[in-house]
């Protein structure tokens, strides 16, 4: 069983973290940086079946799956480190252990990819009175506390300000020593982050509604903290099922979110989530991960929305390997908004049974919807949507054919954006007869040409842009966003020719600000395609 809790983005301003500053919006072209924020458990601790031994490669499972670019882990014993060291081979580590400095006692460990970032600086202090003394023990703290930074150079952005990543661990009885130790945290920043992005993770042991969360995240002197909490910036309504402390169980949702990742006013938030995942009733650590997606933003940029069309081929590539894992790469390292799939299975024995929608939506974080267009070996088969936003439904529209013909269909989600509602269908066209195909393409335009609302169309249409059925939707009035950019998407080796599009409707709604087609020759037997729109 796998579960994710708050992973949507609900507005397009929301995208940004700027209080009461000039609208700022993700810079279209920057990488977004995955965080990942971890408190392992111990390796020593007396675990039974949860311990370490036991869990430790489910746990490395676990960080793969989400491909953090930092890393913060908690409670971690220097053999622990290692292990992830070797486990993670693409990851640089930096840590000190909280007894000496060195690897006596646990720490808060933190890993960056080394392919990515250049390390610039890096330190640690101890949360106490005396900060540069290695085992000091702060207030009325149990055990001594250690913070541990870097300072990163984005090798994706080598002219960009560089990022200062903070990973550390709160005192878990110093009701004082939490107090300071965040007041501590916020004063460092302040001379360590001089000209850095922020990001700050941990596990903090204390809840929202707590001193150390007002110390670091609320307002002093009238001014407001230089971090915003990336959950609570997405999810401003507060949900039963926050919890991040498990003790090995399930179902232990409904505690106190202890474990925060926070970011400077100058990222844009994608994703900010906590990750439930569990298999035969484990759990990789007696904490659930906290995940975040940022994007570098710029003052006085326009919002843009990021869309993606991709016929996945059910997941098998062009090597003949069925790799939903290597899909879900490619739609991530794309960034999209919204995404439109063809060639889902859904359930079949082709695909061993997996709703592959649900595993997409996991595997990317984004809320995920499928409509079948055929059923097929004990499942279905037919298109999907993923999307950032709240989908508030999804409407399968069979479309024309002929009874000898595979059946075909649209399927509309329907998306709230900044309080406004948008369309975003996704289909897939006959791939043998142009007959067919423009009663197919005449039926869309029967669906979605009088809607009062945006309407967005991606999909594999299966014709050309000089094609009667394209002229059909051109004459229609609508935008082909891939228009003038050259794209080709098939055969996906060596593309000659374009089957794949993003449209919309009206042609004021949207200015197209790039479309490519991803060079992505493996995952199918198409090239994913990505326009990148400002409303």
């Amino acid at each position: 069983m796998i579960r994710w809790v708050g992973s949507l983005v609900v507005t397009l301003t929301s995208l940004t973290l700027a209080a009461g500053a000039p609208p700022t919006t993700a810079v279209p072209d920057a990488v977004p940086v995955r965080v990942m924020s971890f408190n392992i458990r111990f390796g020593t601790a007396k675990d039974g079946e949860n311990a370490w031994e036991k869990r430790k490669d489910f746990l490395v499972d676990v960080v793969s799956a989400f491909g953090p670019d930092l890393l913060g882990t908690q409670e971690t014993l220097a053999f622990q480190r290692d292990y992830l060291a070797e486990k993670l081979p693409g990851y640089a580590v930096f840590s000190a252990g909280r007894d000496d400095g060195h690897d006596a006692g646990e720490s808060a460990a933190l890993f960056y990819r080394k392919d990515r970032f250049e390390k610039r600086a890096g330190g640690h202090f101890w949360l106490s009175a005396t900060p540069d003394t290695p085992g000091s023990k702060g207030w009325d703290a149990a055990l001594p506390r250690v913070a541990t930074w870097v300072k990163l150079q984005d090798r994706t952005a080598p002219g960009s300000r560089p990022i200062l990543y903070l990973n550390t661990h709160l005192d878990h009885r110093g009701t004082q020593a939490r107090i300071e130790s965040a007041r501590l945290i916020r004063e460092k920043l302040a001379t360590l982050g001089q000209g850095c992005r922020l990001i700050v993770s941990g596990d903090f042991n204390a809840g929202e509604d707590s001193e150390p969360y007002a110390a670091l995240f609320g307002p002093q002197t009238k001014q407001p903290s230089p971090l915003v909490d990336t959950f609570r910036h997405l999810h401003p309504t507060r949900g039963k099922e926050e919890g991040t402390f498990s003790g090995f169980q399930v179902n232990a949702t409904n505690g106190e979110r202890i474990d925060w990742i926070g970011a400077s006013r100058d990222w844009g938030v994608r994703l900010a989530g906590i990750d439930r995942t569990a298999r035969d009733g484990r759990t990789p650590s007696d904490h659930f991960p906290v995940t975040a997606v940022l994007r570098a933003t710029e003052p006085g940029q326009k919002p843009t929305l990021r869309v993606l069309s991709y016929n996945i081929h059910h997941g098998e590539g062009v090597d003949g390997q069925l790799d939903l894992a290597r899909i879900a790469r490619v739609i991530r390292e794309a960034d999209p908004d919204l995404v439109a799939l063809q060639e889902m299975d859904h359930q079949t024995k082709r695909t061993q049974g997996v709703d592959q929608t649900a595993v997409l939506a996991r595997l990317t974080g984004m809320h995920g919807r499928f409509g079948q267009a055929i059923p097929l070996q004990g499942g279905g088969y037919g298109q999907a949507v993923l999307s950032r936003f709240p989908i508030t439904a999804a409407t399968v529209h069979p479309l024309p054919g002929s009874p000898k013909q595979e059946k075909r269909i649209a399927l509309e989600a329907r998306i709230t954006m900044d309080g406004r509602e948008l369309a975003f269908v996704t289909t897939h066209l006959d791939h043998q007869y142009p007959a067919e195909r423009e009663q197919q393409v005449a039926e869309l335009n029967r669906l979605f040409t009088k809607a009062t609302h945006p309407v967005i169309l991606a999909g594999d249409l299966n014709t050309q842009p000089a094609s009667p059925a394209f002229a059909t939707l051109l004459a229609a009035q609508w935008v082909d966003a891939t228009a003038t950019f050259g794209l080709r998407t098939i055969p996906v080796e060596k593309p000659t020719m374009q089957i794949d599009y993003v449209l919309f409707r009206p042609a004021g709604q949207y200015r197209v600000r790039k479309a490519t087609a991803l060079a992505e020759a493996i995952a199918s037997d198409h090239r994913p395609v990505l326009v990148i729109l400002e409303p």
